[in-house]
């Protein structure tokens, strides 16, 4: 870790697949998902945010859609540029998007990449820009850990091989200035490299406190579900997600007026991968 850094600008190095060898399995199964829980159109504009080395945006591509990752880590982009060197990568930041409004059908954050920042009003900026670049009518999704099912049902500690690697894990909530914090610590040993660890922290968001953030943020029509395949949220269930949209323009004195958003002029790479539109 660096000190001087936040710990979402470090943690997430060349070695992070590794770190994923598991998560894998799931990932045609979450990509589907945001497909279906979205009711996305064919051919449609999928913002991926803190996309990591892209293995959703990948498939949303092959499935003739139009992808856009974003991430802050330059080592997973380059990783994502060389498994698909048509797709579309850019390097940012959640909180300031370098895309013009009404430019998406979709802006989606999974496995729970959304609660990094230390205050909510970061979160909330987040989400407002997820807000403004999304066309009217255009679908959020969240992929969070459900606060209730972690608290009953906490990880046990674990060491694990993959590969040559060995990967310890200890996980635990524990507070925060503003609420419960999902902290996860792990070590990862390779041959003739040094220990490395690594320390992510994300902040809880129960089924309340999430649908009052969507909308405070601009969104309407939140739904909340406990899996992929769209079963009711529970706390039962470790997953929670969370699905919104952006209201459609309403007409005003013969006018449309948007439902929400800024003026920002448009700007940031467009690349080849799926559809432009």
């Amino acid at each position: 870790m660096h000190a001087d850094l936040p710990w979402y600008a470090s943690a997430f190095d060349a070695d992070y697949p590794i770190l994923q060898t598991f998560e894998e399995a799931w990932t045609v199964v979450q990509a589907a998902s945001v497909e279906t829980l979205l009711e996305l159109p064919q051919r449609a504009r999928i913002l991926d945010l803190a996309c990591g080395y892209g293995r959703h945006s990948r498939l949303w591509c092959e499935s003739g859609h139009a992808a856009f990752g974003l991430d802050l880590s330059a080592p997973l982009l380059r990783l994502a540029r060389q498994a698909e060197p048509r797709g579309r990568w850019i390097r940012g930041d959640v909180r300031r998007l370098p895309f013009a409004p009404e430019t998406f059908d979709a802006a989606v954050f999974m496995f729970i990449s959304f609660g990094y920042f230390e205050e909510s009003q970061e979160d909330l900026a987040a989400l407002r820009e997820a807000h403004t670049v999304l066309r009217p009518g255009g679908g959020i999704f969240l992929e969070l850990k459900h606060p209730a099912y972690l608290r009953d049902h906490p990880p046990p500690d674990d060491t694990i091989s993959i590969g040559e690697a060995q990967v310890a894990e200890m996980s635990r909530i524990v507070p925060g200035p503003e609420g419960e914090r999902y902290q996860i610590r792990r070590e990862l040993r390779l041959p003739a490299r040094p220990p490395r660890r690594y320390l992510y922290s994300i902040r809880l968001y129960g089924p309340g406190e999430i649908q009052s953030l969507l909308e405070e943020a601009g969104f309407a029509n939140v739904r909340l579900f406990g899996d992929y395949d769209g079963s009711p949220a529970s706390p039962s269930r470790q997953r929670l997600i969370a699905t919104a949209r952006k209201p459609p323009r309403t007409r005003v004195s013969g006018r449309f007026s948007p439902g929400g958003g800024s003026t920002r002029p448009g700007r940031g790479p467009w690349g080849r991968c799926g559809s432009s539109g």
